[in-house]
């Protein structure tokens, strides 16, 4: 991962290493949502979205919370 937070594709660059060892409880989805609830009560979403209308994937949280938010 760059400085900047992008990939050698240009496009972002994100270290998952925190949801390791995670367990999902529930999985959901809308048109532009996909909702992962984890036993430990942590809620990942994923949106499908637009920006200068062209597609693109929005991650919340798209860093690891702080620790108490775990």
């Amino acid at each position: 991962m760059s400085e900047r937070g992008l990939n050698e594709d240009g496009g972002c660059a994100v270290d998952w290493s925190w949801l390791t060892g995670q367990r999902i409880v529930s999985v959901s989805s809308s048109l532009d949502v996909l909702t992962i609830t984890f036993d430990s009560g942590l809620v990942f979403k994923t949106r499908a979205l637009l920006w200068q209308a062209k597609p693109f994937l929005a991650f919340e949280p798209h860093q690891a919370p702080a620790t108490n938010e775990r």
